[in-house]
């Protein structure tokens, strides 16, 4: 299935404009274009309403990577309003395309109740405390996680690990034959 790279998102004059390439083209072409549709939804509804529809198509899984507004608050939504998101949460539900249960997800994903959590999220202030991933070093140091896209390096330095938000988030990039050996520190 195919997506959109994002590198940057701009609202700028009424307009949306999006810098991505698509994942499944080689080699990358970024560009940044004008996107019509999220600019008639701005034009439309305003601009809380297009930060909606952006977050929602990274929710989705159509738009992904960068580091900006709609994949923090996605993060948000995963780690803060977990609970709350799990109904409306796709992966979670296993009913079959046509049948009553899945229109009934599906509504569910459209209605002004997901909207308003989405909105929350958008809304949320990142806590300042960060997380890394540690292990102990053969030579009984300590050594800091610096994820790859397939791999962990390690680092010497705190400076050179990578940050998460969330202590579940660096959880979860702990793999499983590892839970033993690898933790979380609190970055100070």
């Amino acid at each position: 299935m195919s997506y959109e790279k994002v590198r940057s998102i701009k609202i700028k004059d009424g307009k949306v404009f999006i810098n991505c390439a698509s994942n499944n083209c080689r080699p990358l072409s970024y560009s940044e274009e004008e996107y019509p549709y999220f600019t008639k939804i701005l034009n439309e509804k305003g601009l809380i309403a297009v930060e909606v529809e952006l977050l929602k198509n990274y929710e989705s899984g159509n738009l992904q990577n960068g580091i900006n507004k709609y994949s923090k608050a996605l993060k948000v939504l995963r780690y803060v309003f977990c609970e709350e998101y799990f109904k409306f949460n796709w992966r979670n539900h296993n009913a079959k395309w046509g049948t009553p249960e899945r229109e009934a997800e599906d509504n569910l994903r459209k209605s002004p109740l997901f909207d308003e959590l989405l909105k929350k999220c958008l809304n949320y202030k990142l806590p300042k405390e960060k997380f890394i991933i540690t292990k102990k070093h053969y030579d009984g140091t300590t050594i800091y996680g610096k994820k790859c896209l397939t791999c962990m390096k390690w680092k010497r330095t705190k400076k050179e690990a990578t940050k998460y938000d969330f202590k579940k988030e660096a959880e979860d990039n702990i793999y499983n034959s590892f839970k033993d050996d690898w933790e979380v520190e609190v970055l100070k």
